[in-house]
């Protein structure tokens, strides 16, 4: 029951509706409109869901999913996770919580949203503190007027609210609690009796009907899959990088070159005062001069202690004042205070109380990186180059043979591969590019089919040519006799041994004891360890799933029987205590399981108050073009 519990939040509607609020925050920027038109993806009465709004929310979630930077997570990939489902459902949430917290008169005051873009990460200068030069900029990037994102933060502040009063009603009921508590930390322990299927020995020899009749009604497990035979070229980086070549003198001229940027950059603590004109500033200056402490100064001219610090800054880090500033700032001495300088936003004095010298990169410690550097600089040179020879070629009409040759690269050969990367005598087939995308495109092509060269959608192309296609087909009876007989000896075995195990169960309960019942067949009586139904692992991994469940669902003295994990026999159980623990509230196991319930009921709650939503406003969705923004996106 707790497994059904924590499995309720992979629920893909219930998420949706859980990360509704915290993808809408990470997402800034995104723009909400209220006209229908031609672009509008879905529409929740007066509150419509646009296609540039679908894209970013698409490509969002598509980031929060790639695991690995190196290994792009495709459109097509994300498809097939229903991503483009889960984003539009996301966003018609949304709208719905818009609509109703119109209607419930839900609004977000102005203090509320000046707090929260003030405290945004985004929107600091190098002091930590909120920086409206940095804000405007990254508006006008994204072509949003500061009246249109306020709204927006207004907007996701409201479904906030309206949400949060929602999880805030959930009441834990703690009989529940204390049942689910006593559930999982009862303990239990067992006697029981193996019955291997190896110790079946006196099954006889099939027949030749009995291997007929097996075979027949077993074919599909002798089923061959479709193989093809194939020739292939690779273009691809690893492949090129395999083949490039640096020597010392290229490395070297590389290190001359790029020195300073490989070497770490000289820092210094700083300290700033900003005002708007020149006079103000020389006034200040003068205060400086006659001994007046930084600190004081910089507050009579309405700066903070965070905003006047500005600690381990780069040169680099004060480009946003300007060239003139930043190099003021780092022709100082420590200690020195500088003559008021203009800057972009207004004239600035600084203080340098630490300077930390910058650190020049030796050229052993920087080989590494500019080994790589020159390397893929060269491979992806060398890719689009061969790549694009290879279109010249392929369009003249060109043979796999001639192509190969053309481009210089091994034209590789597999006389026979099935679907899923084996060969015909089911040894994995190797050398073949990494991505699924190979072998996709490989089974979709017919015999003969006109080459081209395609994208593995990871690093390179590849181009391939079938030679031959083997349709899937059941192998005949005279080609496999021999595994088909040991499949029916398997098989009787089992069944042998299972026959075992149940006559010993009917008699247990007929009366007889374990160990009588045991003895009659040659088998020795065993006991487990005392266990609950979270510390199974204490068996050894010696009883099935099934068997384990039939072991907890069965009462003192009860007797079951089950498969073995490896699946080469039988045991027959027999309970011998159940024991209770005692409810301890204050244990971390019972309040997990407090905490995954209240969970679980939020989530209810989310659903119902979802579909009531749902009922309540009219919603439309637009799935052709959803369907269509998707297809078009990389």
């Amino acid at each position: 029951m707790l497994t059904a519990l924590r499995k309720g939040v992979n629920s893909w509607v219930l998420r949706g509706l859980l990360i509704l609020i915290i993808a809408s925050f990470v997402l800034w920027g995104v723009q909400s409109a209220h006209l229908a038109g031609p672009s509008t993806v879905a529409s929740v009465d007066s509150v419509h869901v646009t296609q540039g709004e679908f894209m970013r929310a698409f490509e969002a979630e598509r980031f929060v999913r790639t695991k690995d930077p190196s290994e792009r997570y495709t459109t097509a990939q994300a498809v097939a996770d229903g991503v483009d489902k889960l984003t539009l459902e996301r966003l018609v949430m949304g709208a719905a919580l818009d609509n109703a917290a119109d209607d419930l008169g839900v609004r977000a005051s102005d203090k509320r949203v000046y707090d929260a873009i003030h405290g945004a990460a985004q929107f600091h200068g190098p002091s930590g503190t909120f920086d409206r030069a940095i804000y405007r900029e990254g508006l006008r990037q994204r072509n949003m007027t500061e009246a249109m994102y306020e709204s927006e933060m207004r907007r996701l502040m409201e479904r906030a609210d309206l949400l949060g009063t929602l999880r805030s009603g959930v009441i834990v009921p703690e009989a529940v609690v204390q049942a689910l508590y006593s559930y999982s930390s009862e303990v239990r322990w067992a006697h029981y009796v193996g019955i291997p299927v190896a110790a079946m020995t006196t099954i006889p020899e099939p027949s030749d009907q009995d291997i007929k009749t097996y075979y027949e009604s077993h074919k599909q497990d002798y089923a061959q899959p479709e193989f093809r035979a194939f020739r292939f070229l690779v273009l691809n980086q690893a492949d090129l990088a395999s083949r490039t070549q640096v020597s010392e003198e290229q490395l070297k001229a590389e290190y001359e070159q790029r020195k300073s940027s490989l070497s770490t950059p000289e820092k210094r603590d700083l300290k700033q005062i900003t005002v708007a004109s020149e006079d103000a500033a020389k006034k200040l200056k003068q205060r400086l001069d006659a001994g007046e402490d930084f600190g004081d100064v910089a507050r009579s001219a309405g700066m903070s202690a965070a905003e006047t610090s500005l600690p381990a800054t780069e040169k680099a880090a004060l480009s946003y004042l300007g060239d003139d500033a930043a190099n003021t700032a780092f022709s100082l001495s420590e200690g020195d205070v500088s003559e008021p300088v203009s800057s972009k936003l207004g004239w600035v004095i600084f203080k340098v109380d630490a300077v930390t010298p910058g650190r020049e990169v030796s050229f052993d410690e920087a080989r590494p990186q500019l080994m790589k550097d020159i390397v893929d600089n060269r491979v992806t040179a060398a890719l689009d180059e061969l790549s694009e020879k290879a279109r010249t070629q392929i369009a003249t009409g060109a043979t796999i043979e001639a192509l190969a040759k053309s481009l210089d690269l091994p034209l590789r050969t597999v006389k026979a591969m099935s679907r899923d990367g084996m060969d015909d005598q089911g040894v994995t087939v190797t050398g073949l590019p990494p991505t699924r995308a190979f072998v996709d495109s490989l089974f979709a092509k017919t015999e003969g089919e006109f080459i081209d060269l395609e994208d593995d959608g990871e690093n390179g192309y590849f181009v391939t040519q079938i030679d031959k296609i083997v349709p899937a087909q059941v192998r005949p009876l005279d080609q496999i006799k021999e595994q088909v007989r040991s499949d029916w000896i398997r098989d009787a075995r089992d069944q042998a041994a299972r026959s075992v195990a149940e006559k010993m169960v009917e008699k247990v309960r007929g009366g007889t004891s374990l160990s009588d019942a045991a003895t009659e067949t040659g088998a020795i009586v065993a006991s487990t360890p005392v266990v609950s139904r979270s510390d199974v692992g204490k068996l050894g991994g010696a009883f099935s799933r099934d068997l384990l469940v039939a072991m907890f669902d069965a009462g003192k003295g009860g007797v079951v029987f089950g498969p073995s994990a490896r699946g080469d026999g039988y045991f027959v159980v027999q309970v011998a205590e159940v024991k209770s623990v005692p409810i301890d509230q204050n244990s971390d196991e019972y309040q997990q399981i407090r905490s995954s319930l209240g969970e679980t009921l939020k989530l209810d709650i989310f659903a119902q108050y979802q579909t009531y939503l749902f009922d309540k406003y009219s919603v439309s969705r637009n799935q052709q073009l959803v369907d269509q923004v998707v297809s078009q996106m990389p």
